[in-house]
């Protein structure tokens, strides 16, 4: 589980600054290992930091935002010992590189994905930087005007980003931005997604069995309504639309965070719903191969507690990543409805390009700490797991 903490680190006056933090858990909810990297981080971007494990598990990649040159994207690689194998940042100079998301291909490499963004000149663009397993970089893209949310790899090696894309309509709305890359860094298509008022992919992606993406996000009504649900869109290899999903209704204002693929190929997604009581809860909601909804938990609460991860193991057991404040406990996990309905959304050919993203690579030279956290809850505002199976035998 990776997120950030201030816990264990100070700035220059000896207050507390936010750094980056993993844990590893056993099976049963013990810690094997925690680590928190001491260089300095900052609290921007929406994902960030993020995972990810290699097709063997022997390596962990984490992803996020350092303050190096007022902001470069940061990638770390541990092995399963939590041992540092080595670190890079990638920037430049008055750019900033927010880093959101990060995946890997059968090969170890990693593919990390985000904005960035030119001040200067006023610009931004949805990048896609490739490190080999040793951290050197093969390739580094960027596809201008968007921004950068998601990314995933497919079984037979493609690279499949997600961000937003303004629409040129001006309504001020926005549309998913898709792409697929070759493993070589090349443009195999770009498509837009688009629904009633502003779509995105906030809760990153996944690849279905067959080799499609799927990523989670959240879809907002138009026209200055406040309204948002929960978004769950399937795209086939070629680009097509196979299914859009959205759970929530008008009494509840809920958001995905994160999405993962189930053994069985059904998919679930985590998130956060401020439901109708004002309670805020994560919940995770759980759809078949066909986007219909299966069933959902919500979980939390007298305070403040969102969903920002997922996972489910060879058995169908759920493990939720969440945050929590306080008071915390007690905590509950509550069936609810897993009703999802049709987006009726569409997609279209963006009719953009890939070009070479500026930006070098460097190594970090920031010292890995272990970290003393514990597994009672302490009165702050922390991290919590929640394993169940299904939503009925929890």
């Amino acid at each position: 589980m990776v997120g950030l903490s201030d816990s264990f680190t100070t700035d220059q006056f000896g207050n507390p600054r936010p750094a980056i933090s993993l844990v590893k858990f056993s099976s049963n909810g013990s810690v094997v290992w925690q680590k928190v990297w001491t260089g300095e981080t900052q609290r921007g971007g929406g994902r960030a930091p993020t995972v990810a494990l290699t097709s063997d598990q022997s390596s962990v990649y984490v992803t996020g935002l350092s303050n190096a040159n007022g902001g470069d994207a940061v990638l770390l690689k541990f092995d399963s010992d939590g041992n540092l194998l080595w670190q890079r940042t990638w920037g430049g100079s008055v750019i900033r590189e927010e880093s959101e998301a990060v995946a890997t291909d059968a090969q170890g490499a990693a593919y990390i994905s985000g904005t960035q963004r030119d001040h200067q000149a006023g610009t931004a663009g949805l990048f896609v930087v490739k490190f080999n397993g040793d951290g050197t970089v093969a390739w580094q893209k960027i596809w201008n005007d968007a921004s950068g949310s998601a990314v995933a790899v497919g079984p037979d090696g493609h690279v499949y980003a997600a961000g937003s894309k303004m629409r040129t309509d001006g309504s001020f709305e926005f549309d998913v931005l898709a792409l697929k890359i070759t493993n070589g860094g090349g443009l195999v298509w770009d498509m837009t997604y688009s629904a009633a008022g502003t779509v995105d992919a906030r809760g990153g992606m996944t690849v279905g069995p067959d080799g499609g993406p799927i990523f989670a996000g959240a879809i907002q009504a138009g026209k200055k309504v406040v309204g948002i649900s929960a978004l769950l869109v399937k795209l086939t290899t070629d680009g097509g639309l196979s299914f859009d999903s959205q759970w929530g209704g008008s009494k509840n204002g809920t958001s995905g965070h994160a999405v993962a693929l189930a053994p069985d190929g059904s998919i679930h997604v985590a998130g956060a719903a401020s439901l109708g009581s004002g309670a805020d809860e994560a919940f995770v909601f759980h759809v078949d191969t066909q986007g219909r909804g299966l069933d959902a938990v919500t979980w939390g609460g007298a305070g403040f507690d969102s969903g920002h991860g997922v996972g489910v193991a060879g058995d169908g057991t759920v493990v939720l990543a969440a945050t929590t404040n306080p008071p915390g406990p007690p905590f509950t996990l509550l069936d609810t409805s897993g009703k999802v309905s049709s987006v009726g959304g569409a997609v279209a050919v963006a009719g953009g390009s890939l070009a070479d993203a500026p930006g070098l690579a460097a190594d970090a030279g920031a010292l890995v700490i272990n970290s003393t956290g514990g597994t009672s809850y302490a009165g702050n505002s922390e991290t919590a797991l929640v394993k169940f199976f299904g939503a009925s035998k929890k």
